[in-house]
């Protein structure tokens, strides 16, 4: 749905995604809320002080919403002067409502597939094969998102992510041959599959305690640790290999990786992984901006506005 200047709606379902009880200038409370639909996010105000609201609302439930679309300071903010839970939605409601991605899930499922059925180590595709096969992984990594705001994030992502950073080894393959194609390829695919901890479901889509506390790339490690050592003789210079890649994918200390990358295959992942998030990071950005000229408004994580 798409929202103009001083447009009336009435009872569009939205979800919440923040609610903050705020006081004026004139010392009057007020709500301040960011709600979504589909991808956009919209800056939103209800000049209405009802405690109920604050005890309803919160942050990923789902609520239909009247009110008027106004231009604050040249972007799209929502003044809501009613708004309702809605406590029991329909899978068809939040299919409409959550930001969803670009590709089917039924065709991500067969593009792993076939991604897996490329790796010629019988160690290395027995492990991906299954990964793949276990219940979290089946229930979560095709639902879930890459991420909680930046890139990715949104319903299908991590898979979508996936894929984006192994067609890219796979092009880094046929470009630099000294590329370990098995270890490279299964590295992308699991670099990020401690995400299926590490965040929640939709409508939330937020850091679990665990997620918190650990933190996906060890997730991620211990994971596919644990599948490793139920494989009989699986060599351990794969082992350190695969692992390796996972713990240093995101290429420095700072950026959270405990260990920098020390091999081709890591370094490749890495680049593979930063260019698919931050590629996807402008795009997404492009697509929830709700301003109304020609840019998006400032980006604190890139530290700079997109021209869309």
């Amino acid at each position: 749905m798409q929202l103009n200047v001083n447009q009336k709606f009435e009872n569009i379902a939205v979800a919440v995604r923040q609610i903050t009880r705020k006081t004026d200038q004139n010392n009057k409370n007020y709500y301040h809320l960011q709600v979504s639909i589909g991808l956009k996010n919209y800056d939103s105000k209800i000049w209405n002080d009802d405690e109920k609201i604050g005890e309803e609302i919160i942050p990923g439930c789902l609520a239909y919403i009247s009110g008027i679309a106004r231009d604050f300071k040249g972007s799209l903010q929502l003044h809501i002067n009613s708004i309702q839970r809605i406590w029991n939605p329909s899978q068809e409601l939040l299919n409409s409502i959550l930001p969803s991605g670009y590709v089917n899930e039924n065709d991500m499922v067969l593009e792993i597939n076939n991604i897996i059925s490329t790796i010629s180590n019988p160690f290395i595709k027995t492990l991906l094969e299954n990964i793949f096969a276990m219940p979290d992984v089946k229930k979560h990594f095709y639902k879930k998102a890459a991420g909680a705001e930046i890139h990715h994030a949104y319903q299908g992502g991590l898979a979508q992510h996936t894929i984006e950073v192994v067609k890219l080894i796979q092009s880094y393959c046929k470009i630099f041959s000294y590329i370990k194609y098995d270890i490279a390829v299964a590295a992308a695919l699991l670099h990020d599959i401690g995400k299926i901890y590490e965040l929640s479901s939709f409508p939330e889509n937020k850091y679990t305690t665990k997620g918190r506390l650990l933190g996906h790339i060890s997730l991620g490690a211990d994971l596919v640790s644990r599948a490793i050592s139920e494989i009989k003789d699986f060599p351990n210079d794969l082992k350190y290999d695969l692992i390796h890649c996972i713990l240093s994918h995101h290429g420095t200390l700072d950026m959270g990786s405990p260990v920098l990358p020390m091999t081709i295959e890591a370094i490749a992942v890495h680049n593979a992984d930063k260019a698919s998030a931050e590629i996807n990071a402008f795009h997404l950005a492009i697509e929830r901006d709700t301003g109304l000229d020609g840019w998006t408004e400032y980006n604190p994580t890139y530290r700079r506005s997109i021209k869309k």
